[in-house]
């Protein structure tokens, strides 16, 4: 345990696979100043194949057999054993999943502050919609400051009844440096348009939550009229092969292709004239801000965090959830003038430099670690 005057800080998330959660840590694990911060990181063996990053990065890395809602014996017998060797000054909680189960184990262990990252607060089954946020609300009693990735949920937290002053709005950033407008793009996506058609493409993973089958459904409609396109699905998740053979089934093969997972896939959106996202529900996407961070015109669905991120009609648009005819007809507007595509890029691009760097995350973050570390 480091007794050197900096303070402690424990970062535990759950994910199955790498995703915008493990983003977001690893840029704040990066971010933070290693003269001040002694940063452990607690991660499920899932995710072993992170630990080099966040080790590179300065912080002491635990990977634990946790699972989704239940951790076996051994997971709680390390998280504790963790927390009583380290004595973190503050743990920070991220993710649904992690947050339901660590909360309790860090208090019962004698976190002495415990900060709560949701990254969103929507679940998959709308039947247990209303029961998942009571939980919510009876957990934010042992947690010290809940921090929502965007005001829409914010306020949805506050109308549950926790309380105002325990719930603080921190977007997420990205590192600008990240983003070099010189490097050439991954050449897979230039062999995918043989005569540099027009290229649409979403980054994310292919599953219910991000409504992939919508985007197949708009991408058919575009066809109609404008059969050049190209159509780029960049992700993994459980509907990878459902919309593999609905691609197939459609006879679309040499115009929409689902690529799969691919390392660093932000480095695709480069190659893309428009982003867009068809989400159910979200948070605050990193997708999008790397959109931004591209200079790239956004077509995204109005959910929770998404309006604040996409201004409609200055740097992208925004349509209903499950609309594809909507989306559709966005992505044609684009497609069709290059001029709004360049100025809304544009627009994104300063909107993302004045509200969503890395560097104004970890100040908002830090801020907030100081404060309750008192």
């Amino acid at each position: 345990m480091p007794d050197d005057g900096r303070l402690r800080l424990c970062c535990v998330y759950y994910e199955p696979r790498p995703s915008g959660q493990s983003e977001h840590v690893l840029s704040l694990v990066r971010s933070l100043d290693r003269q001040c911060y002694a940063i452990t990181v607690v991660i499920p063996d899932l995710l072993a194949g992170l630990k080099a990053d966040y080790e590179a990065a300065g912080a002491r890395v635990v990977t634990l057999p946790m699972r989704k809602l239940r951790w076996p014996p051994a997971a709680v017998r390390g998280f504790t054993a963790e927390l009583r060797r380290e004595k973190p000054h503050i743990v920070h909680v991220h993710s649904q999943e992690a947050g339901l189960v660590a909360r309790p184990l860090a208090r019962l262990g004698g976190a002495r502050r415990i900060v709560y990252t949701p990254h969103t607060i929507n679940i998959r089954s709308r039947r247990w919609q209303k029961m998942y946020w009571q939980v919510e609300k009876s957990l934010s009693a042992i947690t010290d400051r809940i921090i929502s990735i965007n005001e829409a949920d914010r306020q949805t937290l506050i109308q549950l009844g926790i309380p105002a002053e325990k719930v603080t709005t921190v977007y997420n950033g990205v590192d600008l440096e990240r983003f070099d407008p010189l490097a050439p793009p991954p050449a897979e996506i230039d062999a995918l348009r043989q005569n540099g058609q027009a290229l649409v493409m979403q980054v994310g993973r292919i599953s219910e939550q991000k409504a992939p089958l919508d985007f197949l459904a708009g991408a058919r409609l575009v066809l109609a009229q404008m059969p050049d396109v190209r159509f780029v699905l960049v992700g993994d998740g459980p509907l990878l092969e459902a919309v593999r053979q609905q691609i197939r089934t459609s006879g679309l093969e040499d115009r929409v292709f689902a690529l799969g997972p691919r390392p660093e896939a932000y480095r695709y959106m480069q190659a893309a004239d428009i982003i867009t996202l068809t989400s159910y529900w979200e948070g605050s996407p990193y997708t999008l801000l790397e959109a931004m961070a591209w200079r790239k015109p956004v077509v995204a669905t109005r959910v929770n965090g998404c309006p604040e991120l996409v201004l409609d009609g200055e740097t992208g648009f925004l349509v209903p959830p499950g609309s594809p005819h909507e989306w559709a007809g966005r992505v044609l507007l684009l497609l069709r003038d290059p001029h709004c595509r360049r100025r809304m890029g544009e627009n994104g691009r300063k909107h993302l430099e004045k509200n969503f760097t890395i560097m104004r995350m970890k100040e908002n973050l830090t801020s907030i670690y100081e404060q309750i570390a008192i």
